[in-house]
């Protein structure tokens, strides 16, 4: 299964929706408003939300993360 790192979760959380299919449309339609750092960070996101079932998304906790590192 795909591992996120912090910075791609806090980012999914901001657009998670019920679902894969909603949250990569709610990412994508907000690309064009995006700073270029956080363009890439989404499409690298959306490509590995992309590699998941619609079920592996719905067992994915997605929680904002801390960087403890």
């Amino acid at each position: 299964m795909t591992r996120f790192t912090f910075e791609e979760i806090n980012l999914i959380c901001c657009y998670k929706a019920d679902t894969k299919a909603a949250t990569v449309a709610g990412m994508k339609a907000a690309l064009p408003f995006m700073e270029s750092e956080f363009t890439e960070l989404a499409g690298r996101i959306i490509a590995n939300l992309d590699k998941l079932t619609e079920e592996e998304f719905s067992e994915q906790s997605f929680e904002p993360a801390e960087d403890n590192g």
